[in-house]
């Protein structure tokens, strides 16, 4: 019995880890994780693939420049998704990553206030902007891999 005990405990902490790890605090994807193919610039970074739009190429990249996050209501931090990491080539180009899940939109919210600016954005509708250098200080949380687009303006 107490055997049964302790395995039904070590299952039900294993499955917390699980869990915690799905709404882990992530930034934006490394410059020199970023690679170019078949016209796209992309990379996999913590279970999430980026993409950006079709290119033609502009050098390696290697800076980034900030990142934009777009409230589902109003100026709501805990419910949007993101909308681009924005980085630099060795061309003198820019390049915006997206987080490339088809169809569906990815519900994220954003972690820290320091890094995040409310910002008033095209057609006068509130964006958050991050201008830190670091991909990291542009923190946010996947809370669903896909959810419904009326979360989204």
């Amino acid at each position: 019995m107490e055997y049964m005990f302790k395995q039904l405990i070590c299952m039900f902490l294993l499955m917390n880890c699980v869990i915690a790890s799905a709404r882990a605090e992530q930034g934006c994807p490394y410059p020199s994780t970023v690679t170019y193919a078949n016209g796209h610039y992309r990379v996999e970074d913590n279970g999430l693939r980026w993409q950006s739009q079709r290119v033609k190429y502009r050098g390696l990249i290697d800076g980034f420049s900030g990142a934009v996050f777009m409230p589902g209501e109003g100026e709501d931090r805990e419910h949007g998704y993101m909308d681009k990491c924005i980085y630099r080539t060795s061309w003198n180009g820019v390049v915006a990553l997206r987080p490339d899940s088809g169809n569906a939109v990815i519900n994220m919210s954003l972690t820290s206030t320091l890094y995040w600016e409310l910002r008033s954005g095209a057609l006068k509708l509130p964006v958050y902007t991050c201008t830190d250098s670091q991909p990291d200080n542009c923190a946010f949380n996947v809370n669903d891999r896909s959810t419904d687009l009326s979360v989204v303006r």
